[in-house]
């Protein structure tokens, strides 16, 4: 079965170009060349979560919620709820990890927000511009812009919200679970997005996206919620 052909009949074919909103024009440098980014209500930003997080078979996800108009409202508040949420979180396992030694004076991580924060943006921002910027190298007919991708990254990273409080939990094969649960949910959703725009041959650049988005889920995981034993002098 061909994936890229389960489309809703409903929608617009992907392979149009990007909907634009005709807006009068401002200098970069002013707040509202960037009013048209942050455009979206309540129930816009609902709606576009609730998709990522239980993705529909069949639908793509970028031309269902995002095309007609994407945003960086959405992606930021999720960036940054993330970052909280793993730095708290990964506090808290840590917490239960050493609770039990009494001799072991524990101390909340500060550092945990300022790397959560750099991992997530990084991953979140900068990840989709060298994404569209490689694919629209390799694939000239590429026709999805940095926006997009940036948006799609931005709301695919939701599910992890709730995974990363699951993380508290001490049991290692449910962490693992957890991390395959949210690399399949949220990679479906960026891959069979993008799947219609990568050309005859997208099984090398699904693989990358894949192979990057599992690494980043396990090293979450890892790196927050896996505290090594503790060392008595």
């Amino acid at each position: 079965m061909d994936f890229r052909t389960l489309e809703n009949e409903n929608l617009p074919p992907l392979s149009s170009t990007p909907t634009e909103v005709l807006l009068p024009k401002y200098p970069i440098w002013t707040v509202e060349y960037f009013q048209k980014y942050f455009d979206v209500t309540s129930e816009d930003v609902l709606e576009r979560i609730k998709g990522a997080l239980v993705p529909t078979y069949g639908v793509n996800y970028l031309q269902r919620y995002i095309r007609a108009k994407p945003d960086v409202y959405g992606p930021f508040w999720i960036c940054l709820t993330l970052v909280f949420s793993i730095a708290i979180s990964g506090n808290v396992a840590n917490y239960i990890q050493v609770a039990a030694d009494h001799d072991y004076h524990w101390k909340y991580n500060f550092h945990a927000v300022s790397s959560a924060a750099t991992a997530i943006f990084l991953y979140a921002w900068l990840l989709p511009l060298m994404l569209w910027a490689f694919v629209k190298y390799k694939e000239p007919q590429f026709n999805l812009s940095y926006l997009e991708l940036l948006c799609l990254y931005g709301y695919s990273l939701s599910i992890f919200v709730p995974i990363s409080i699951l993380w508290v939990i001490q049991i290692n094969w449910l962490q693992w679970l957890l991390v395959a649960a949210g690399t399949l949910v949220s990679g479906y959703v960026i891959v069979f997005s993008i799947m219609p725009s990568l050309g005859q041959k997208p099984f090398a650049f699904i693989f990358l996206i894949t192979i990057l988005h599992l690494f980043m889920g396990t090293g979450f995981m890892l790196y927050f919620f896996h505290v090594p034993p503790i060392q008595k002098s």
